[in-house]
């Protein structure tokens, strides 16, 4: 809540969400702090495995993540991003056998104008809900 993080899109395979540029989320020289958009970032991983897997079998768990910042960001941080079937099929692929696994999502962050301003690259460990 304090943060105003804003998921605008949460549908079968897609999200979309916004950190607005507050006074709370610039740095000294004007620009995004990193550590708030690692902060979207991050929940943005969590809302799009829910919105590709669910929450029935699975059990997220954050095995790394790394931001690419590109060029700094000056306006709202935004992350709009989305799976094929296909792609989120590829993706759980090699879990399913073991019933475990590491699946790696990379995704563009934006600024209000669509210009790249970091990719993130989440790996997540996913664990069965309820193990055998």
């Amino acid at each position: 809540r304090e943060s105003g993080l804003r998921l605008e899109i949460a549908e079968e395979r897609h999200c979309k969400m916004v950190m607005p540029l507050t006074e709370k989320h610039v740095n000294h020289i004007g620009i995004a702090y990193a550590g708030s958009m690692f902060v979207l970032a991050e929940v943005f991983t969590a809302y799009m495995l829910y919105c590709t897997y669910g929450t029935e079998d699975w059990i997220p768990i954050a095995a790394r993540d790394e931001i690419e910042y590109v060029k700094p960001c000056k306006g709202d941080m935004i992350i709009d991003y989305s799976l094929t079937k296909e792609e989120a099929d590829a993706l759980i692929a090699p879990v399913l056998p073991r019933g475990k696994g590491r699946i790696t999502l990379k995704y563009p962050i934006t600024d209000p104008d669509g210009e790249i301003v970091a990719y993130m690259t989440a790996v997540v460990y996913l664990r069965p809900k309820n193990p055998v």
